[in-house]
C-alpha cells in the first residue's frame, strides 16, 4: 500500500508536465504572455507540492512525500520563474502545515528544502542548461541532489536531537530520494518523447560541454563511492574500537567492584577469627571457629611457613613454600599484615575453587582462612546485584552477572534466574576468550558482548549493535549527504567555469573563424581571458594576416590570369562590327557581358558561303573557368560541323554525341542555331533547350517564336534534333538572348522577365541591330539597379536587309543570242533609271564582252546579270568556256595608224576606258567578268 501511494505521488508531476506541455504545443496558452504562462505553471506545480504535503504517507513517526519534485520539474522543464513560484508556494505551505499536525519536528528542514528545490531547478536551467530543457539523466541527478539536501537539512536543523533526526532520515531517505529523482526524470522523459518527431532523432556530434559533463560526472561518482566506502570502513573500525573500550572498561569496573566486596568480606572474617583464637589452640578449636564463621578451611602456619594446625588434617605439616598458590602468603612472615588471594581452582584439586585470605599473628606465623563460592557469593549478593542494576553501558547497554551455570544473578531488566546462554556461546565459539568482543542476540536484539570471570561469576557487558554503530551510521549518512551536495556544487561550479572560460571562448573563436572562412579576413580574434586563449588569438590573427598576404598575391595573379582568359575567350568570338562591310543584304550584332571574368555563354556567326549565314547563341551550365572551357569546346565543335555543310539539326545531333564523350563533369549546353539563306530569306533552325527567340516582321512588333525545343546538348547520348523552318522577308529581324537577360534580379529578387524584354524591344522603332542590343542591356541594368549581376548576359540580333538582287539572263552563246542579251540589258537599265549617256556606254561594253564570249570561249552556256547597289551599276558575265582572261591582252598603241597597229586588243581597251573597274576570276569552272560603273549623282561617282 505504501509503495502504491508513493508511486502515485511520484507520477502526479509527470502527468501535470505532460498536460502543460501538450497545452503549450497546441497553442492553448497562446493567449497568455510569457510571464502569465510562467505564473500559471508555477502556481499549478505549487498546488501539487501542497497536495504532496497534505497527503504524505505516515511511517513510524515520519512522513514520506514527493513534494520537492514539483518545483524541480517546473523549473527544469518550463522555466526558472515557474520553479521559483512553485518552490515558494510549497515551502510556505509546509511551514504552516505544522499547525495542523504535519511534522513539527522536520518543519524548518522541509520548508527550506522545498524553497531550495525551486531555486535549484531554476538555477540549473538558467545557468547550466542555458534555458534549455535538461536531459533525463541530469533530471535524475538534480532530483536526487535536491532530496539529499532535504535529508541533510533534517540533520542540520535538529542537532539537539540527533538521535531522532537520524531515525527520521534513516526511514525516509532512500524512498524519498528515489521517488523524487525518478519523478523528475520521468517528467523530462515524457517531454522528450512528446517532442520527438517521427523518423527518429538525427545523430549529432557530441559537444565538448557534453563530453566534459560525462567525464566529470564519472569522476565525481567514483570519488563519492571511494570516499563513502573508505569512511564506512574507517568508521566501522573506529566504532568497534570504541565499543571494545567501553565494554572492557565496564567489565573491569564491575569485576573490581565484586572482587573488592569479596576481598573486604573475607579479610573481615579472617581478622574476626584471629581475634577469636583462644590462647591454647588445637585442631578442634579451629574446626569450631570454621563452623562458627561458616568458612571452608582454617590453617595455622608457624613462623617457618609450615602448617601446624588445620581443619583439614591432611594439610598439617605442609610447607607453604612448596606450592605456587600457598607461597603467595609467605610475605605475611616478613611484615605484611594481611593478604587476599583471588578465587581460583585449587592446585591439588582443579575441580575445587576457593578464595583464601591470611593475617599475621602477633607471636609469629599467620592464619589462613579458605572461602567457598557459595559462602562469599551469599555475603556479597547485594553488592553484585547493585553493580549490575545500577550500571548502564551507553544508552541501552547493560551488565549481566551469571553464576557458573550460566543462570542470571543480576541484570538491569530483572531477568534473574533466566539462562542468558553464555555457556552455549562459549561452547559454540571455541576461540571466544575473556575480554574479547563477540556478537550475540540479547533479549531479541543483536548486540556487541564481552565477558569476564570474577569470584565465581560470569560478568557480561552488553551494547546493542545499533547503538555501537550509531556514530558510524550518522557519520556515513552525513558524509554521503555532504559529499553529494559538495560534489554537486563542485560539478556545477567546475562545469560553469569550463563553460565560461573554455566553451564560450572556443565558441567566440569559432564565430570569428566562421567569418574568416566565410571570406572576411578583416576579422580580429580577441579572446584574452587567459594566457592560452590570448596566445591562440595572436596565432590566429598572425595566420590570417599571412593568409591575407598570400591571398592578395594569389588574387592578383588569378585576376591577371583571368583577364588573359577573358581576352582569349572574347577574342574567340566575333567582335568587329560590322563583320562584313561589303555585305548590305544583312546586318548582325552581338554582345556578351559575363557575370565573372569568364563565362559560359557564347555566340557565333559565319558565312557558310556567299548566300548562307549561320548564327547561334548558347549557354553552358555553370560559371567561371569550367564553363568557359566547355564553352570553347562547344563553339569549336559546332562551328566545325556547321562549316561541313550539313543541315543545322544534324549539326546539333552530331555535336551532342561529341560533347557527351568524356563529359565527367556532367556539364550541358542550351543552344539555338539558325542558317539563313540570304537570297530566299528561308531560315532553317534547331533549338536545344534554349530560350525562345524574338521575331519582328518588317513594320510589325516583336513577338516570341514559339516552337517546341529539343533536349539540351551534352545532356544525353542518342538524341535526334528536329529541323524547323521560317520564311523571312526583307526587313525582318530576329533577336537571340540567354537567360541572363530575362532572369536578371533586382534587390527585391524580382526577375526582369519575358514581358519586360518584349516591352524593351518594342519601345522604339528604326533602331539598328547594335542599338537594339545596347538598349536592352541598358534597360536590364536600370532594372537591376545596384544588385550584383548573377548570370552572363549575351544577345545577338540579325536583320535581313532589303537589297536589289539584280536580274540574270542565261543563254546559249551564239550570234543569234546577241540581240537577246542586248535587249535584256536595255530593259534592266531602263528599269533602274540609268541615264541615257551611261546606258549607251554600258550597252557598248556589253556588246564587246558578250561578242568575245560568243567568238572565242567555246562556251555552251552564258549568263548576264545586272545589279544596281550602293550607287553603282554592275554587269556580271559568266560562261563555262575555256579559261580566258581578257585583261591579259596588251593595250594597243592608239597613236599608230590603223595599218600599222596589230589586230585585236582595241575592244577590251575601250571597255576599260568606259567603266570604273573590270575584274576577272575563274571560279567553279566558269569565267567571271565583273564590270562596275558609278551612276551619276552617287558617292561612287564623286
Amino acid at each position: 500500500m505504501i509503495l502504491f501511494r508513493l508511486t502515485t505521488s511520484a507520477l502526479l508531476p509527470v502527468l501535470l508536465t505532460a498536460a502543460f506541455y501538450l497545452m503549450e504545443k497546441r497553442g492553448l496558452l497562446k493567449g497568455l504572455s510569457p510571464r502569465q504562462s510562467q505564473a500559471v505553471i508555477g502556481i499549478s506545480f505549487g498546488v501539487l507540492a501542497v497536495l504532496s504535503t497534505e497527503f504524505g504517507i505516515p511511517i513510524e513517526g515520519a512522513s514520506l512525500n514527493v513534494r520537492d519534485a514539483a518545483p524541480l520539474v517546473a523549473g527544469l522543464i518550463f522555466g526558472w520563474p515557474a520553479g521559483l513560484i512553485a518552490g515558494l508556494i510549497g515551502g510556505v505551505e509546509r511551514w504552516f502545515a505544522a499547525l495542523w499536525g504535519v511534522g513539527e519536528f522536520t518543519r524548518l528542514a522541509c520548508s527550506l528544502a522545498t524553497v531550495l528545490a525551486g531555486l535549484i531547478g531554476a538555477a540549473v536551467r538558467r545557468f547550466l542548461m542555458d534555458n534549455k530543457r535538461a536531459s533525463w539523466f541530469y533530471g535524475l541527478a538534480v532530483g536526487v541532489t535536491a532530496e539529499v539536501l532535504h535529508m541533510l537539512l533534517v540533520f542540520l536543523t535538529n542537532m539537539n536531537d540527533l538521535d531522532r533526526a537520524f531515525q527520521t532520515v534513516q526511514k525516509c531517505a532512500l524512498p524519498m530520494i528515489i521517488a523524487n529523482g525518478v519523478s523528475v526524470m520521468l517528467s523530462i522523459v515524457v517531454v522528450l518523447k512528446l517532442s520527438t518527431r517521427r523518423g527518429g532523432k538525427k545523430q549529432e556530434t557530441k559537444k565538448i560541454a557534453q563530453t566534459f559533463q560525462r567525464g566529470l560526472l564519472i569522476c565525481v561518482v567514483l570519488a563519492f563511492a571511494a570516499t563513502s566506502l573508505f569512511t564506512n570502513f574507517f568508521q566501522t573500525r573506529l566504532s568497534d574500537t570504541i565499543a571494545d573500550s567501553t565494554l572492557t572498561l565496564n567489565l573491569q569496573d564491575v569485576r573490581n567492584e565484586i572482587k573488592d566486596a569479596s576481598d573486604q568480606h573475607l579479610l573481615s572474617l579472617t581478622h574476626q577469627i584471629v581475634r577469636a583464637l583462644p590462647e591454647r589452640v588445637n585442631n578442634g578449636e579451629l574446626a569450631r571457629l570454621a563452623e562458627m564463621y561458616d568458612v571452608a578451611e582454617i590453617n595455622l602456619v608457624n613462623e617457618y611457613g609450615r602448617i601446624t594446625m588445620s581443619t583439614n588434617m591432611a594439610f598439617i605439616g605442609y610447607d607453604m613454600a612448596s606450592g605456587e598458590q600457598s607461597a603467595a602468603f609467605l610475605p605475611l612472615l616478613s611484615g605484611t599484615a594481611d593478604f587476599v588471594q583471588d578465587y581460583q581452582p585449587m592446585t591439588y584439586d582443579p575441580t575445587l575453587s576457593r578464595k583464601y585470605a591470611g593475617a599475621a599473628l602477633a607471636d609469629g606465623g599467620f592464619i589462613q582462612v579458605g572461602y567457598d563460592a557459595a559462602r562469599f557469593q551469599k555475603d556479597i549478593h547485594e553488592q553484585v546485584v547493585s553493580a549490575a542494576k545500577n550500571r548502564r553501558i551507553g544508552r541501552d547497554g547493560c551488565i549481566i552477572v551469571c553464576d557458573e551455570q550460566g543462570q542470571i544473578v543480576s541484570d538491569r531488566d530483572g531477568h534473574e534466574g533466566e539462562n542468558v546462554g553464555l555457556l552455549g556461546w562459549i561452547e559454540q565459539q571455541g576461540e571466544l576468550r575473556e575480554n574479547t568482543r563477540f556478537r550475540a542476540k540479547i533479549y531479541s536484539a543483536s548486540s556487541y558482548c564481552m565477558y569476564t570471570e570474577a569470584e565465581g561469576y560470569y560478568i557480561v557487558a552488553v551494547l546493542p549493535e545499533s547503538e555501537a554503530l550509531f556514530s558510524r551510521d550518522v557519520s556515513v549518512y552525513m558524509l554521503a549527504f555532504m559529499e553529494t551536495i559538495v560534489f554537486a556544487a563542485l560539478f556545477a561550479h567546475i562545469y560553469f567555469l569550463i563553460k565560461k572560460l573554455v566553451v564560450e571562448n572556443i565558441q567566440k573563436i569559432n564565430r570569428s573563424l566562421a567569418r574568416i572562412t566565410g571570406g572576411d579576413l578583416d576579422v580580429t580574434v580577441d579572446v584574452r581571458t587567459n594566457e592560452e586563449f590570448a596566445s591562440l588569438s595572436d596565432d590566429i590573427n598572425t595566420t590570417v594576416v599571412t593568409l591575407r598576404h598570400y591571398i592578395d598575391e594569389a588574387a592578383a595573379r588569378i585576376d591577371k590570369e583571368l583577364e588573359f582568359a577573358r581576352q582569349i575567350q572574347h577574342s574567340a568570338l566575333p567582335s568587329v562590327f560590322p563583320p562584313y562591310p561589303n555585305r548590305k543584304d544583312f546586318s548582325i550584332y552581338a554582345s556578351m557581358d559575363t557575370a565573372k571574368e569568364v563565362g559560359g555563354d557564347f555566340y557565333d556567326f559565319y558565312l557558310l558561303d556567299a548566300d548562307h549565314l549561320a548564327f547561334l547563341i548558347a549557354d553552358v551550365s555553370g560559371k567561371g573557368i569550367p564553363a568557359a572551357m566547355f564553352m570553347m569546346t562547344s563553339k569549336t565543335v559546332i562551328k566545325g560541323l556547321a562549316e561541313s555543310g550539313i543541315p543545322v539539326n544534324e549539326v546539333f545531333t552530331r555535336a551532342n554525341a561529341k560533347l557527351c564523350e568524356g563529359n565527367d563533369a556532367d556539364m550541358f549546353v542550351t543552344a539555338w542555331m539558325g542558317v539563313l539563306n540570304l537570297k530566299t530569306g528561308l531560315l532553317q533552325y534547331a533549338d536545344a533547350g534554349h530560350n525562345p527567340p524574338v521575331i519582328r516582321q518588317a513594320g510589325g512588333a516583336y513577338a516570341y517564336l514559339k516552337t517546341r525545343p529539343n533536349f539540351i546538348l551534352a545532356g544525353m547520348e542518342g538524341v535526334r534534333y528536329r529541323l524547323n523552318e521560317l520564311q523571312l522577308a526583307p526587313g525582318d529581324e530576329i533577336y537571340l538572348y540567354t537567360d541572363g537577360v530575362t532572369e536578371a534580379q533586382d534587390a527585391d529578387n524580382q526577375l526582369f522577365g519575358e514581358d519586360r524584354l518584349l516591352r524593351s524591344l518594342n519601345e522604339k522603332e528604326g533602331l539598328t541591330v547594335e542599338e537594339i542590343c545596347r538598349k536592352v542591356k541598358a534597360d536590364v541594368d536600370t532594372f537591376v539597379g545596384g544588385a550584383d549581376q548573377f548570370d552572363d548576359i549575351t544577345m545577338l540580333s540579325v536583320r535581313l536587309n532589303p537589297v536589289d538582287r539584280g536580274a540574270a539572263l542565261t543563254v546559249e552563246p551564239t550570234m543569234e543570242s546577241v540581240t537577246q542579251v542586248s535587249d535584256f540589258v536595255d530593259a534592266q537599265l531602263e528599269k533602274r533609271g540609268v541615264p541615257m549617256k551611261t546606258a549607251t556606254r554600258l550597252k557598248i561594253v556589253v556588246d564587246e564582252i558578250y561578242s568575245n564570249i560568243v567568238r572565242y570561249s567555246d562556251a555552251k552556256q552564258a549568263e548576264v546579270c545586272c545589279l544596281a547597289e550602293n550607287g553603282c551599276m554592275s554587269l556580271i558575265f559568266r560562261d563555262d568556256g575555256k579559261p580566258y582572261n581578257p585583261l591579259d591582252a596588251e593595250e594597243p598603241d592608239i597613236s599608230a595608224s590603223a595599218e600599222d597597229r596589230p589586230i585585236g586588243g582595241l575592244g577590251i581597251f575601250m571597255v576599260r576606258k568606259m567603266v570604273d573597274s573590270v575584274d576577272y576570276m575563274y571560279k567553279d569552272g566558269r569565267n567571271v567578268v565583273t564590270l562596275k560603273m558609278a551612276l551619276p549623282g552617287s558617292d561612287s561617282a564623286k
